[in-house]
């Protein structure tokens, strides 16, 4: 046994895990306690990088004070003097990762997706409220034990909330791109919305087998983020419920303070949706979204001028990647021309639903009509608000089916 295969005299090390640009996991046994638990070790050539080394202390201590079932312990951290290795002792879960069940089943059904995101929220609640953000929600962060636990892992580059040290310069982003929030996207300080809004893209990927915005650069993707909503879930998976696709939705608002209040409120509204109760304040309701399913476009959305985003490549299936990207270019301004405005979808809905009723109240009529030999009356509808529609064709089916 070599000095590099034991880590801190009471680690074992065994086959590796997983690895990324500035770490591995390796399985591991704890001599001490003989258990098996899984060691990440930082890079070996960023043993003398300052930057790393405070990033990878932080991550420990971040990860050490969350004791909860659904976040992923760490049990120990520390330097190795004999190997020079910087090194993080966990919990091991024999299970796989929310990446590795995507690789091998492509998407998940409802219920299957509603138990990850279920434990992927009660772990957010509770580092939320222990004044730590995640921020880098994404698949291969959310493991399935063979048990069926659920357990949110890798807090690499989380942030305790009022922590004024900065790892990194302003303007840089941190995690992987496609899940990013727009705040955390262009450089700006997140809160738990952020990681609210990761999790929104790991719901919307585990039902449709696929992202939310599908972009061929970090530009389009930035672009395709901050203009206009994605292709609802359930015009891409029909077995989704509109009320479901509208909880998801939620999630993807621009503005943090639009969307989920907190984890456990999202958990809830994914519930809900799952049973067809659609969430509070949303737009339409499922019954209007229904009647106009197979119309419906994204709605675009302003966007505010561009600043020079930071974004990172997504990263492979069940793989880490590194955090640091050189910076995008800036939008040209021939790119940033004014979007069309937002459309109002709340309206344009209710007046769909509206005249498709009248059609459908007036074919009746005719119908019945026809049957007795008798005239029919139709009046003309008109008017300017929803109201005055609804009564006067309520007043059409009167008249017609006495």
């Amino acid at each position: 046994m070599t000095s590099e295969s034991v880590i801190a005299g009471r680690y074992v090390l065994g086959a590796r895990l997983g690895h990324g640009g500035m770490s591995t996991v390796q399985l591991a046994v704890d001599q001490r306690l003989e258990r098996p638990v899984a060691v990440k070790l930082l890079a070996e050539h960023l043993a003398d990088d300052s930057q790393f080394i405070s990033r990878f202390k932080r991550e420990a201590q971040a990860a050490a004070q969350l004791v909860h079932p659904n976040i992923v312990q760490v049990f120990d951290f520390g330097f190795d003097e004999i190997s020079g290795r910087h090194y993080i002792v966990m919990e091991y879960i024999h299970g796989r990762s929310g990446a590795e069940i995507l690789r091998e089943e492509t998407r998940l059904g409802i219920s299957d997706t509603l138990e990850l995101i279920d434990g992927a929220c009660r772990g957010l609640m509770h580092a939320h409220r222990n004044g730590v953000i995640h921020r880098d929600v994404k698949p291969g962060n959310i493991l399935r034990s063979d048990d069926g636990a659920v357990k949110l892992a890798d807090f690499g580059i989380a942030k305790a909330l009022g922590q004024t040290s900065q790892i990194t310069q302003v303007g840089s982003v941190l995690g992987t791109a496609a899940y990013l929030a727009p705040e955390q996207a262009s450089g700006s300080e997140v809160g738990p919305p952020a990681d609210l809004y990761g999790l929104g893209v790991v719901t919307y990927q585990l039902l449709a087998g696929r992202l939310p915005y599908e972009a061929g650069s970090l530009t389009e993707l930035a672009m395709l983020q901050q203009r206009e909503y994605p292709m609802r879930l359930d015009q891409i998976a029909p077995e989704v419920p509109t009320a479901l696709a509208l909880a998801v939705e939620k999630a993807f608002e621009l503005e943090p303070e639009a969307r989920y209040a907190s984890a456990e409120d999202m958990r809830q509204a994914l519930h809900d949706g799952a049973r067809g109760i659609a969430p509070a304040g949303s737009d339409e309701t499922a019954a209007t979204a229904m009647l106009v399913h197979d119309e419906w476009t994204a709605p675009t959305r302003a966007v505010p001028p561009s600043s020079g985003r930071r974004l990172e490549p997504q990263a492979p299936p069940g793989g880490l990647v590194p955090s640091e990207y050189e910076p995008i270019p800036s939008i040209p301004p021939s790119r940033r021309d004014t979007p069309p405005p937002p459309r109002d979808r709340r309206m344009g809905k209710a007046l769909g639903l509206v005249l498709l009723a009248g059609l459908v109240a007036a074919a009746i009529a005719f119908a019945i009509g026809s049957s007795q030999g008798s005239s029919i009356d139709l009046a003309p509808i008109d008017g300017d608000d929803t109201s005055t529609l609804v009564e006067q064709m309520n007043r059409l089916i009167d008249d017609n089916t006495r």
